[in-house]
């Protein structure tokens, strides 16, 4: 799974940084980083709530499935 955060900010404001990012959605900036770089395990469902709420996009378009490397 990969995370398209950091397209979508670009996107809305070029000049959009994690930190405010993080202070306008009320999330954790060690969330909004993880989340940013693809550095992620699991995601709550209220974080996915906020950020989809912040951007007015659905939940594919923050998310997208890839196919491992591996398979």
């Amino acid at each position: 799974m990969h995370c398209r955060l950091a397209v979508l900010m670009a996107e809305q404001d070029p000049r959009l940084s994690q930190r405010r990012l993080a202070e306008e959605t009320g999330l954790g900036i060690s969330t909004v980083g993880r989340l940013f770089n693809n550095e992620f395990d699991r995601v709550d469902r209220n974080t996915i709530e906020k950020l989809c709420d912040y951007f007015q996009k659905d939940l594919s378009d923050l998310f997208v499935l890839k196919e491992s490397q591996g398979s």
